[in-house]
């Protein structure tokens, strides 16, 4: 039987208010994940995304 395990939020980084967008890898070197890029202005009115991979949010300052 599979559990159902949901991802734990990492941390939250904020990201300066003239960025149109953000990139992930994990953080982590060799044990991240691949690089992936979030669009801030076409993903959320919120201004917030979270990393498919590792769960990390990003929030646009306002």
């Amino acid at each position: 039987m599979k559990s159902s395990k949901s991802k734990k939020h990492v941390e939250t980084i904020t990201v300066d208010e003239g960025a149109d967008g953000v990139m992930c890898d994990g953080g982590m070197g060799a044990l991240g994940h691949p690089a992936v890029y979030y669009d801030l202005e076409e993903l959320s009115e919120s201004h917030r995304v979270f990393c498919g991979y590792c769960n990390r949010e990003f929030v646009k300052h306002k």
